[in-house]
């Protein structure tokens, strides 16, 4: 699941002020302080547009989280501030010696690290690019989105990108993957949503793009938002954009990638007016049983041990029976961390590095499985995406990676089987050799290995989702 110091930004909005020192403008560098045994790599590229104007973007690099956007930098009397909206802080700094900073990152939560930066003509460590990001001005048209759903009685935030050529439209909606995603589903530094808008907003489709409910600049509550309410806003997202009058209202789809391409058949059973769905590294099974799937590839991967593998399988597959049967989030919990009294002497048996490398730790811990017991989880852990699969009539385009080790390979043909045996007779599907789960061309396809990646996208898959939506 997501952190918060992982959640990624939307756009650089700079805020002029009157500069006191032109010296900030630079490369910055230091450690953020978590705890006596934990530190992360920060870096600032902080840049001076006019003469009382600057920019910035932050880099987590350990976490190979880059560009991420400094939404507004004010220098004065020697003290630098940064808002970053993406990561729910600030940094206060104060500029000592020329060429130092020392301040602190103050989150949202009350939570205060020391973070000292120093200036640097280069870092001392390499930063990922992502040439696919487009950067203003865009050759289309790009605002600011809100819509209403009126059944939670929320308002939903985020961006629509509009051809500027004069007329009606086709339009897409983009559904996000599983935690709190912002408008550009932005993970280890690619803003996917960002660059995928870019490329079909240039091909001549109208693109919106939004915070998930509780995420960004949207309302809600996302700790209790199941599948089928982000199915709810995914809708009220396409009847937003059938209120516009430069949309094509006969040609609204939608493009769901990871657990957004879960969603996607939700929506077609809830919006009988879709037109179609393109289904990015989506899964026909339980969550439950893509957690199994997932663990297995990603642990075999690096070299983990069988038995240490076994082990986490058969304490998840625990936890998964006890959440299904206890409605009570509270006392689920505490009936899975009694019952991993079962499995400490297998633990314990398992090699010390094997159990780090499974991020586990003896005596077993429920805070290890914390994310499981969400209230979201109650319900998304058991939804059978084959249930809405088999009501989907429109066309479907059906993606992905051959290396994809988060939502195994499989799962394409699987899709395409459910929806075909339904009598869909309008499914395409592609298995796209040598592509991980954001469909990037991968050597590993290890989730370590995305932020590595300069490319958000490979460029055959894109064109290939163009091709295919011209020919609808």
């Amino acid at each position: 699941m997501k952190k918060i110091i992982l959640t990624l930004l939307l756009t650089i909005a700079v805020i002029s002020f009157k500069p006191s020192f032109a010296q900030i403008s630079g490369n910055w560098h230091g450690s953020l302080i978590i705890n006596e045994n934990t530190s992360l790599t920060i870096a600032v590229e902080i840049k001076q547009i006019t003469e009382n104007c600057y920019k910035a973007v932050l880099h987590s690099v350990d976490q190979k989280a880059f560009n991420i956007d400094v939404d507004s930098v004010h220098f004065s009397d020697s003290r630098l501030f940064m808002s970053i909206k993406s990561l729910r802080s600030e940094y206060m700094g104060k500029l000592t010696g020329g060429q130092s900073l020392e301040g602190d990152m103050q989150f949202e939560d009350g939570t205060k690290l020391k973070l000292d930066m120093k200036q640097t003509d280069e870092f001392p460590f390499s930063i990922a690019r992502r040439p696919q990001e487009p950067s203003l001005p865009y050759p289309y048209i790009s605002d600011n989105a809100q819509f209403t759903n009126p059944t939670d009685d929320i308002i939903l935030r985020g961006t629509i990108t509009t051809p500027s050529t004069t007329g009606k439209h086709p339009a897409i909606v983009l559904i996000s993957g599983s935690g709190p995603s912002d408008r550009n589903q932005t993970i280890f530094g690619h803003k996917t949503f960002l660059v995928i808008s870019d490329f079909l907003t240039k091909a001549g489709y109208v693109v919106l793009r939004y915070d998930d409910r509780g995420a960004g600049e949207s309302e809600g509550d996302f700790i209790t938002a199941t599948i089928i309410d982000h199915a709810r806003d995914a809708s009220y997202a396409i009847n937003y954009l059938k209120s516009l009058d430069y949309v094509d209202t006969n040609s609204i789809g939608v493009l769901g990638h990871s657990l957004g391409a879960d969603i996607a058949p939700v929506v077609a059973s809830i919006n009988n007016t879709l037109s179609f769905a393109i289904l990015m590294g989506g899964a026909a099974k339980p969550l439950s049983d893509v957690i199994l799937e997932q663990c297995r590839a990603i642990y075999h991967d690096k070299g983990i041990k069988e038995e240490a593998i076994a082990l986490n399988e058969k304490i998840l597959e625990k936890m998964f029976s006890i959440i299904k049967e206890e409605n009570n989030i509270k006392k689920a919990k505490e009936k899975a961390s009694a019952a991993l009294e079962i499995y400490e002497e297998e633990a314990l048996a398992i090699d010390q590095k094997e159990m780090e490398s499974l991020g586990l730790s003896t005596p077993l811990n429920i805070k290890a499985w914390a994310s499981l017991f969400l209230p979201y989880m109650q319900y998304d852990l058991f939804h059978d995406n084959s249930f809405y699969l088999t009501s989907v009539d429109c066309p479907v385009l059906v993606i992905g990676g051959e290396k994809d080790l988060q939502i195994l390979p499989h799962h394409v043909s699987l899709i395409e089987q459910i929806l075909t045996e339904s009598g869909n007779n309008q499914v395409t599907a592609k298995l796209y050799k040598g592509k991980n789960h954001l469909m990037q061309d991968a050597v590993t396809g290890a989730p370590s290995e995305y932020g590595d990646i300069e490319n958000t996208i490979a460029p055959d898959v894109i064109e290939d989702i163009i091709a295919w939506l011209n020919s609808l």
